[in-house]
This record gives C-alpha cells, structure tokens and sequence, in this order.
C-alpha cells in the first residue's frame, strides 16, 4: 500500500513539474482604437478564441491617494471600455480578463511610496479590488516597471514582496487572479527581485522577453532574440536573449509552470549610419521612422513591419544563430519576429513546461490580412504550436456602430482622417499659425489637455511626460474642448 501511495505522490509531483504550456495572454491597448486606417482596432476586433486571458492596459496609480486612477477615463469610462472588454466573455465562458496596473510612463516613485506601509497598501489594494469587482474582471497584471529603480527605493525589493503577499491574501478571498510583468533579465533579481518569495505570492509571472535591444544601444540589435548572438559572452549581453532570461528566473527559484513567455508583436527600428553596413552590430543614429499607425519612432507594430515587407523594398534576413529574422532599405533597418521565430519561441515555451505565452499586443497583429499571410498570423502561429489547432477566427467587425458608443465613435471618425497626414509630417511645427509642437508640451499634472492648435481635439496627460500623438482625442460633432471643466462642451462656454 505504501509504495502505491509514493508512486501516486510521484507521478502527481512530476505531473506537476511537467505541466501543460496552455496559457495564452493576450495583451489589449485601449489607444489602439484611436489609430487610423488599418491600424485601428477595437475591442469588439478581439478574436477571443486566440487567448485564454485578455489583459487591458491600463490603469494607473494616483500618486497622492495610493489609489488606482484611470490613465485614460475617455476610452475606460466614457467610451464605455471596460463595460464593452468585461462583454467578451459573453464570446467565451471560460476567457479569463485582467486589468493592468502600471506602465513604462509611470515613475517608480508612487509605487515605491505606496508599498512602504501597510496603510497604504491596503488603501491601494482596497481601490484595486473595488474596481475589479464593479466591472467584472478576473484578476490584476500588476506592472511596477521597477521596484527600486527608476524612482524607486532600496527597501522596495522587500516592501514589493509585502505587497503582492497583502494582494495575493485578499485576492485569494475574492476569488481573483494576480500575475505581474517584470524585467526579464536576471540582473534585476539582485535589485528587484525576490524570486523565491514572489513564486509564493502570485498566479503567473508575465516575462517582458522584448525590447533586450533598441536604437539606444547606437547599434542594431534584436529586439527578442531567442538565444545568444557567438560574441556575447560578457555577464552583460549574454543576458539579453530569451533563453537566458527563461532559465535565470527559474534557476532562481519561480515553477516554470508560472512563468508566461512574452513575444512582442512588435519591431525596434534604427537608423543605420551606413547603408552598406547592415548586419547585427552595426553603428546606428538613432531611431527607425515612425510608422502611421503607433506614431513613434523605434517602434513598429507587426502590422506596420509586414505592410513595408509587402512593399517590396526591404531585403529580409534569417539569423540562423538568434532565431529571428531582421530587414532593412536604405537607412531603415528593422529587428521584429515573423511567424517561423514565434513558432519556435512558442515551442521552446512547450519543451521547458512553461505556463504559457503572452502576446504584446494582440492589436498590432495583421488582424485583417493585409498582407496575405492569414487573420492574426502570429497569434494563430501560438495556438497552432500549443493547442494543434486554431479554433474559428472572427474578423474585425464592420457593424460597430450596433454597440453603446456609437455617436463618439463615429462623430470623431472624419476629424481624425483629416488631421492625419499633417500630424505625421510636421512633428515640430504642425502648421504656420503655431510653433508649437506636442513633443515640447510637458503635461503639469494628470487629465487632459488641449490641442494648441485645434480646439475640437485634447490630449491624455501624464505628470512630467511629453504628449505622444496618439493620445490625441476629439470631441463630437459641435463640441469644443473645455480647458475649465476638462470635458467637451458647446462653443459658446469655450475660450479658444
């Protein structure tokens, strides 16, 4: 009998072990419904059977309360987002929905404060929780981008576990999930991260695998290579590929059956310095141009790397060394995953057992095939790699105006056309009657603020950082925006 109930303990440890890579995050950015042509993508434009959890970016942390605010109350509230993203379960029962808490534009400092006291930790878990439970999500992804740096304190790497240990206690009685994003390299583990003891507290660990290489290194670079390029052997760059990052958060202590791989659906572009020299490792100037759609130059979406591919004019490369693949014409060079480097990172995904995959983000996908490879190539790529099949894809719908918010949308549609191509070709002096541009506006303080050059149209605000284009908002049909009130309002109430 004895020996029976040891074989059944082994088999359930290694069946434990062994787990199923059966997860597939999808992370959802509410500003990607402001974008314009093909770009543009909606909630309703979700695939729900591509993911098993649909992550919403975000909300953010008020610095004064230590509670959770809102970063962008148009599409949340307003446009009704969290209502319309809660309603895709009504597509599949068994979708789990988090709420992300936390960005790359917020300062550590306000999280440092807030997980330094138990007072102001419960404050914030309390907010969160309310917030959770009205709307109907499931869980958090909580992205503190990073405890210690960046703003942050040295007790954070402590007073960051006593957090996630308050959260995950309340979580537990209300049912809820709690995942959180973090660096990927094992560096962060000595400043950051206690990995042992965030094992004990959380449901998964998002591992940001992208971004390991960027126009700010002044040469090319992957952007999410999988493994070692044959010359980076130092303690530094031997860490900057996915394998590394894989193996040191679990050599450090979290179950592989936690960690979440990330695979960006996104490029990093540069500027080379020479056009004749065009491998991995050459002299860049700067970053890659924008693209039309994420307006922000060293970064493209998917969508906007295929679309150039489609053109014809960029030359494609396989780096049988890193596992991904690279393009460049002229001065432009692009490091970006294709659908061959995502079927290997998700299969590396499967033969270490890890939780699953997240996708960063499922709106920058080609998810109208544009470009002839299919509806959302990469994501399908994930699910056909992990499950042996895809289930049916619904296509980005063309009846949007049968849901709530219909009058916003469809007011807004013609000013945003209209404004597109002068936005992206003037970015320092839009038109001769200003000369002011959105990247010199620091925002003072949080809410909106308008355009100084149109008053139909404002901006998101976040303390201490400069406007980006598509925060851009315009009001409705015969509204104007109020600078007094922070809302749209009649012409006749508004000084412009």
């Amino acid at each position: 009998m004895k020996q029976f109930l040891l074989l059944g303990l082994l088999f359930c440890a290694i069946s434990t072990l062994n787990a199923a890579t059966d997860k597939v995050f999808c992370y959802f950015a509410s500003s990607a419904a402001t974008q314009q042509g093909s770009g543009k993508f909606e909630i309703e434009d979700i695939s729900t059977n591509l993911c098993t959890h649909i992550v919403y970016r975000y909300v953010a942390l008020d610095p004064n309360t230590y509670t959770v605010r809102h970063a962008d109350s148009w599409s949340d509230i307003n446009l009704q987002g969290f209502k319309r993203f809660v309603a895709l379960k009504q597509t599949k029962s068994t979708l789990k929905l988090l709420l992300e808490v936390g960005s790359r534009s917020e300062s550590s400092a306000p999280y440092s404060r807030m997980a330094s006291s138990s007072v102001t930790r419960s404050a914030f878990i309390q907010s969160l929780v309310s917030m959770l439970k009205t709307y109907g999500f499931d869980g958090c992804d909580l992205d503190w981008e990073y405890p210690v740096l960046r703003g942050g304190n040295p007790e954070d790497r402590v007073n960051f576990i006593a957090l996630l240990s308050d959260m995950k206690t309340r979580f537990n009685g209300e049912g809820l999930l709690l995942s959180i994003a973090v660096a990927p390299t094992k560096d962060f583990h000595r400043s950051s991260y206690n990995v042992p003891e965030i094992n004990r507290y959380v449901d998964f660990v998002n591992l940001m695998t992208f971004n390991l290489h960027g126009y700010w290194d002044a040469q090319t670079g992957h952007n999410s290579p999988l493994y070692a390029a044959t010359w980076e052997t130092d303690s530094v760059t031997s860490l900057l590929n996915v394998d590394a990052c894989v193996r040191g958060w679990i050599d450090n202590g979290l179950e592989a059956r936690k960690l979440i791989l990330s695979i960006p659906i996104h490029g990093r572009t540069f500027k080379l310095a020479s056009t004749t020299a065009t491998g991995v490792g050459m002299r860049t100037v700067g970053a890659g141009t924008e693209g039309p759609y994420s307006l922000e130059a060293g970064i493209l979406s998917y969508q906007e790397v295929c679309e150039l591919l489609k053109t014809g004019q960029y030359r494609k490369v396989w780096d049988n060394v890193q596992q991904v693949p690279y393009a460049f014409a002229g001065n432009q060079w692009i490091s970006f995953d294709d659908v061959d480097s995502v079927a290997l990172k998700a299969t590396y995904a499967r033969n270490k057992y890890l939780g699953g995959v997240s996708l960063w983000t499922i709106d920058s996908d080609d998810n109208r095939n544009v470009c002839g490879g299919g509806l959302y190539p990469i994501a399908s790529t994930v699910n056909s790699v992990l499950f042996g099949s895809v289930g049916p894809i619904t296509t980005p719908t063309t009846a949007r105006t049968t849901t709530t918010t219909t009058t916003a949308r469809t007011t807004t549609t013609t000013p945003r056309t209209t404004t597109t191509t002068p936005r992206i070709t003037t970015t320092t002096a839009r038109n001769s009657a200003t000369t002011v541009s959105i990247g010199d506006i620091i925002c003072p303080a949080s809410g909106f603020v308008r355009d100084p050059t149109d008053c139909r149209a404002f901006y998101q605000c976040i303390p201490g950082m400069t406007l980006f284009l598509n925060w851009r908002k315009v009001c409705g049909a015969g509204l104007f925006f109020d600078e007094t009130s922070n809302t749209c309002n009649y012409e006749y109430f508004v000084k412009c």
